[in-house]
């Protein structure tokens, strides 16, 4: 087929994550049958709305400046502030501004860990997970968060659905909630600023060669710190989102996502060393998450095996990742040998 250049596609993680996620579903709706069932399917579209929103925020982190953990205290504290500050204010407006509320928040804490990491040049990851022990710290000490009913207006939102779907077979139903759409507006946005602004393109350049992307002209502070605030504001969308599907808001719920999530955009394709990822690998990479987590139940895999299965694909992405790049820097070095003769 002309202009299907397979050589370039079998080159891409993404390629191999996604035959994995066919023959991984082939196999489960062989063994089980209900795989491809209509509230299944729905199921695991709602299962993936938190993560792959917190997938953006490790992407972005990930291909400028490098591993950001923080972004679940992040989710936890900005939900707990914005659903306060609803309760006190007696707020029964649109769902919109407790979420604008959640987002300045989540901004402030985003802006925090870029001000370090940027001022100090400090490695990321240990600024990040400095931060989401202050977090926590703040949200189960100092305010001594605890589980909270949603104010109505939160409530309302989560009782509108997308889609509501019923298994003919065994009568179970399931609803895609509009958190859904929610997760499709973020990654349109992200899409759009990294592929058609020179933003996006200063944050690719960034994570390639920080000495370069600075010579080429880029703000390479000010688009650090910016990452990390927009990482903020994703954050307590994703947290605020996890409450309102949730119907609740338990502080004790949100940490401990982060290793999946960043397992996630590995696996997609987003290579350690920054410089090099792309959205879909993000969504191929978290529905192969999901579907490890969600769907090998319905072959009668008991949770920790499940474990066991999310731990290997962990090891294999990264060792995936190192490989590309271990291999690009042979290319280039052969490719400057060349030119040297």
């Amino acid at each position: 087929m002309k202009g299907f250049n397979w050589k370039k596609i079998t080159k891409q993680s993404e390629f191999y994550v996604f035959l994995i996620i066919v023959v991984l579903s082939v196999i489960i709706q062989i063994r089980s049958g209900l795989f491809f069932a209509n509230n299944n399917i729905v199921d695991i579209m709602r299962s993936m709305i938190v993560p792959c929103i917190y997938a953006l925020c490790a992407f972005l982190a990930f291909i400028s400046t490098g591993p950001d953990v923080s972004f679940p205290l992040i989710a936890a504290l900005s939900s707990y502030l914005a659903i306060t500050i609803t309760y006190k204010t007696g707020y029964d407006g649109p769902w919109i501004v407790v979420f604008i509320i959640g987002m300045f928040f989540g901004a402030l804490m985003g802006a925090l860990n870029g001000f370090i990491i940027v001022k100090y040049k400090f490695s990321s990851l240990i600024v990040t997970l400095g931060t989401s022990s202050i977090f926590s710290g703040l949200l189960l000490g100092a305010f001594e968060a605890e589980r909270m009913d949603l104010p109505d207006t939160l409530q309302r939102f989560g009782k509108v659905s997308l889609l509501t779907v019923k298994n003919a077979k065994t009568g179970l139903g399931s609803t895609l909630p509009m958190t859904f759409l929610l997760m499709v507006v973020l990654y349109i946005i992200v899409y759009f600023v990294l592929n058609y602004t020179m933003v996006g393109r200063g944050v690719y350049a960034i994570g390639g060669d920080e000495i370069s992307a600075e010579r080429a002209g880029f703000a390479v502070k000010k688009i650090r710190f910016g990452i990390f605030v927009v990482n903020g504001m994703l954050a307590a969308v994703a947290g605020l989102s996890y409450a309102v599907m949730s119907m609740r808001y338990l502080p004790t719920e949100y940490s401990g996502a982060e290793m999946d999530v960043i397992a996630a955009i590995i696996l997609g394709g987003t290579r350690l060393n920054g410089g090099v990822g792309t959205l879909k690998g993000c969504i191929l990479g978290t529905l192969l998450l999901t579907m490890v987590s969600n769907s090998l139940i319905l072959l009668g895999i008991s949770v920790y095996w499940q474990k066991v299965f999310i731990g290997a694909i962990i090891i294999i992405g990264t060792a995936i990742s190192v490989m590309q790049s271990h291999n690009v820097k042979i290319g280039k070095a052969k490719t400057g040998k060349k030119e040297a003769a």
